[in-house]
């Protein structure tokens, strides 16, 4: 049985399209207040720009996606260099250096007017955007909450505030279309295999996807920085064999190993391959995400496209 590829390259172009048929227009002059403008970041402090920023970089490849779909790329000078999505994003100039901290030199030169960081660089960025004078917005947990809010305050901040309003409303109608229409479909067990039997942390954004998709992590109690154990992962008789694409893991490799071959999920070669950002987007497509993956897991449910 040939293994399906989740396909989340949802181009956000499609959103905006969507978008605009519902009122996702340029910002109308009068109904916004006037910079300065002032929104909450996801560590709960305030930001305030005090002009429409027009050099913004990024450290963070789910705020550059979420500045993107807002309409404020062309205002992005530099990203984290970790960027897949959207294509063009790929080409901004890279501002973290191989440990993964901010450059400051490079940043600096570039003259921001609005920093956007991840919460794992918190510390960094505000002492950067102290530095050069630079607001810095920090973004939130990576859950949907905390992406939605990114986009509606981020959106604030850009100057695009109206947009971000109607795709958080478009990204919560999606959820909620998708949670209805598995809520009558029997929970699959599911194990998701980050390469050599490393998972996914239940309690992060990737167990709550998978638990709003109608999946049942079968390794909810996995140790963290450890391999699930085979022998556990036999007992708890997966339906459905989640694996990273390009750590490994093959459906020909799990059925002619002695440890996995009788895997449910492997006899009936429910074995599904994702890829390596799906799981980690903290931006606007993890609702494209979550639909795909629920339609591998429900695909009579009525999910939609």
């Amino acid at each position: 049985m040939r293994s399906p590829r989740l396909r989340l390259a949802v181009p956000l172009a499609a959103l905006a399209l969507a978008a605009s048929a519902c009122g996702m227009k340029s910002e109308p002059v009068g109904v916004l207040p006037s910079f300065p403008r002032s929104a909450q970041d996801g560590a709960g402090r305030t930001v305030t720009v005090k002009a429409q920023p027009t050099r913004i970089v990024s450290l963070d490849p789910g705020l550059t996606e979420t500045a993107f779909a807002l309409g404020a790329d062309a205002d992005v000078v530099a990203a984290s260099g970790s960027e897949t999505y959207p294509p063009s994003a790929r080409r901004l100039p890279a501002v973290l250096d191989s440990d993964g901290r901010p450059d400051t030199a490079r940043i600096r030169r570039l003259h921001p007017d609005l920093i956007l960081a991840p919460a794992s660089l918190s510390d960094e960025a505000k002492a950067l955007g102290s530095d050069l004078d630079v607001p810095v917005y920090v973004g939130g947990d990576g859950s949907l909450d905390g992406i939605e809010h990114d986009v509606s305050q981020v959106g604030v901040l850009t100057g695009f505030a109206v947009r971000g309003r109607t795709l958080v409303q478009h990204m919560q109608a999606g959820v909620a279309s998708i949670r209805k229409a598995v809520a009558t479909e029997p929970p699959v067990r599911v194990f998701v295999d980050n390469g050599f039997f490393y998972t996914i942390d239940p309690n992060g954004p990737a167990g709550q996807l998978l638990s709003m998709a109608g999946g049942i992590d079968v390794a909810a109690d996995a140790e963290p920085g450890k391999p699930y154990p085979l022998s556990k992962l036999r007992a708890a008789k997966p339906q459905a064999y989640l694996a990273v694409a390009g750590r490994g893991t093959t459906l020909a490799g799990l059925r002619t190993s002695r440890a996995t071959k009788r895997l449910p999920a492997v006899r009936s070669g429910r074995f599904l391959l994702i890829d390596a950002t799906a799981l980690t987007d903290r931006g606007p497509r993890v609702v494209a995400t979550l639909r795909q993956i629920a339609h591998e897991l429900h695909p009579s449910a009525p999910l939609g496209g």
